[in-house]
């Protein structure tokens, strides 16, 4: 039976709704260049999560930064929404 919510279910433990868990997690700024080209973003990730797009992006770009930053100073639009 499907509900249409996006919920985590594991035996024992309480239903947990996707866009409460996305509610908490931190705005990461993330800009990357590649010669004259800029790419820049913001999207939600874990710090784990930073910490491996950062290790990606520098294998990649000539300069990356990849930064926590305040809910107050993110650009949405240019805001990496996940996927539905």
């Amino acid at each position: 039976m499907h509900s249409g919510k996006n919920t985590l279910a594991y035996p024992g433990l309480t239903t947990v709704s996707f866009d409460r868990i996305i509610t908490y997690m931190q705005y990461y700024y993330v800009l990357a260049y590649k010669g004259s080209q800029c790419h820049r973003y913001y999207v939600q990730l874990g710090p784990e999560s930073a910490d491996i797009l950062h290790d990606v992006l520098v294998s990649k770009y000539d300069l990356v930064q990849v930064c926590a930053v305040p809910r107050s100073s993110v650009e949405p639009d240019i805001v990496i929404s996940p996927a539905p």
